[in-house]
């Protein structure tokens, strides 16, 4: 078993600049796996998710097009959506009201919110019947990789345990763009008692404060891994 170091960011330009980095380190590719935090999920789930619906390597909608048809598709097939969303007559107006649908599902899906965790009954409803249609199409969304992940590791306790095992050190780059959901899969990753992490972030970056990320998280670690 080769030593390993998980080596996380959060976009494909800064993971392909570690990668580029590190192409002259001997035998890099089996004592480290470099990548955004999203393709470490997509690994984790295509080898172990199958208890949380993922057989295999998942079909992922990434793009924006993908996602809102789905959105769009799951309505057409509840009536009661249907209705509410023709009730808008300009079809300008039907698209922003899909855009602001499928947003505020990514943001229940970045702080780890469930459909059956959701209080108005409505909403529930659109985001099970975007889920369902997700399913359909044996497909993921990207919110999806880290809220399976994250089930995947606080109801599989042994399968966290597998990849600590693995990874005998974290390193986690631009992290003041860490965001609830990222977070708490890190902190399901590592347990009570794993602080091989080191994070570098700076908090003066954080100004887009994209997909709910926030500086906090850095505090938040220093509190939680005792850094």
């Amino acid at each position: 078993q080769h030593f390993r170091v998980l080596g996380l960011t959060f976009t494909n330009k800064a993971a392909n600049e570690m990668v580029e980095r590190l192409e002259d380190v001997p035998e890099i590719a089996e004592r480290a796996f470099i990548g955004t935090l999203h393709s470490f999920c997509t690994e984790v789930l295509a080898n172990r998710g199958k208890s949380v619906g993922v057989n295999g390597l998942p079909n992922i909608f990434d793009s924006y097009q993908d996602r809102k048809q789905a959105l769009q598709d799951a309505v057409n097939s509840h009536p009661d959506l249907k209705r509410e969303l023709n009730s808008e007559l300009d079809a300008k107006k039907r698209s922003k009201r899909l855009d602001r649908w499928l947003k505020e599902i990514g943001e229940h899906k970045n702080n780890l919110v469930l459909p059956e965790m959701v209080e108005d009954e409505r909403f529930q409803r659109l985001y099970a019947e975007y889920n369902d249609q997700l399913r359909a199409s044996h497909a993921l969304d990207f919110d999806d990789l880290l809220l399976r992940t994250y089930r995947l590791f606080e109801e599989r306790p042994k399968i966290a345990s597998f990849y600590r095992r693995q990874y005998r050190y974290i390193c986690i780059d631009e992290a003041q763009d860490l965001n609830e959901a990222q977070y708490r899969v890190l902190c399901a990753l590592c347990g009570a008692d794993y602080f091989n992490v080191m994070m570098v972030g700076d908090p003066k970056q954080a100004i887009f404060m994209w997909n709910g990320a926030h500086p906090k998280y850095l505090d938040l670690f220093e509190r939680d891994f005792h850094a």
